[in-house]
């Protein structure tokens, strides 16, 4: 079993959508953005189901506690937000945009570029996961097997075609791809590319390695960090470069992995998650996507999500009030 003992801290990244004076911020900020962007906007780059809050954070940090009590601190990066859930616990920080990111001045709505800073949050450890708050562990976690010799990274299931610049009409993970391709290529000669997007998974870092490659690539990284909504043209870094870069230089692999990936907008939700239910305490990991869009909150698919969590995870974690 494991005999890993630094502590592994929690990234989260968090937004309150319900927040009236969040909302009116990103109307603003849309509106300005395109001014100047229009052509550049990633695709679904300002839906309400790329920010709504369904109640992942709470379910995840269940989650946390069932499968792995013995994680670092918890760091919940959001912008002037707090969960009103949240309880007062010391294993819990709230980290505001501002102080990792110094020369803030626009509101930020691309997660991209807010997961640029994460190695900077104050008193980190050198071992960490960075979890979107849709993406769960579905077992018992062993840090020794996720960080011990290489670190972990997983590839999505489906291939993608094989492209030389990036796409305006294609997803993210698949631009993100394509540029870590172009970037590594150029970096290193003998560097081999799997067109294959990586999957919706727990990514664990050292702290480390994140500001050496930020120091490499400190011009993709600043070119990210330049838009506040999503572009097709500013795809991820954190998600697929890095990892990439640390298995060429071996420090990571990319494996494959019996994992779940769920859309919430799809038509087959129901049976999708008693499928989970099935598979949960099995599986290292599972991602429920919110893909219903611009679907009103009382949707009966959003609906069936926070239902079936429910019945997952009914206890209350020690995070909750």
């Amino acid at each position: 079993m494991a005999n890993f003992e630094a502590q592994v801290d929690i990234v989260y990244l968090w937004v309150d959508s319900n927040d009236k004076n969040w909302q009116k911020k990103r109307r603003k900020s849309f509106e300005a953005f395109l001014k100047t962007n229009k052509d550049d906007i990633a695709l679904y780059a300002n839906t309400n189901g790329r920010f709504r809050d369904n109640g992942e954070l709470i379910f995840n940090l269940r989650c946390l506690e069932k499968f792995f009590p013995d994680h670092g601190q918890v760091f919940i990066v959001t912008d002037e937000q707090r969960p009103k859930w949240l309880a007062q616990n010391k294993r819990v920080t709230v980290v505001d945009h501002k102080s990792i990111i110094q020369k803030k001045i626009n509101p930020l709505f691309a997660s991209a570029n807010i997961e640029s800073y994460i190695h900077h949050i104050p008193n980190l450890s050198e071992n960490f996961f960075y979890l979107n708050d849709d993406i769960f562990f579905g077992m018992p976690v062993d840090i020794d097997w996720w960080f011990n010799k290489k670190l972990k990274y997983f590839y999505d299931n489906e291939l993608h075609d094989e492209y030389n610049e990036l796409q305006s009409m294609l997803l993210t993970p698949i631009n993100s791809s394509i540029q870590s391709k172009l970037w590594l290529k150029e970096k290193y000669k003998n560097y081999k590319h799997r067109n294959i997007p990586l999957a919706h998974a727990p990514r664990p870092y050292k702290k480390s390695l994140l500001f050496e490659i930020e120091k490499q690539a400190i011009v993709l990284f600043n070119k990210i960090r330049e838009k506040n909504f999503r572009t097709w043209r500013t795809p991820g870094i954190i998600g697929d470069l890095v990892p990439r870069w640390l298995e060429y230089n071996k420090y990571a692999e990319i494996i494959h992995s019996d994992f779940l990936y769920i859309e919430s907008g799809s038509d087959k939700i129901e049976t999708e998650l008693e499928f989970l239910t099935q598979k949960f305490g099995k599986i290292p990991f599972f991602c429920i996507n919110d893909t219903c869009d611009d679907a009103d909150a009382l949707d009966d698919r959003l609906q069936s999500v926070r239902e079936g969590m429910e019945t997952l995870l009914p206890n209350k974690s020690s995070f909750e009030i």
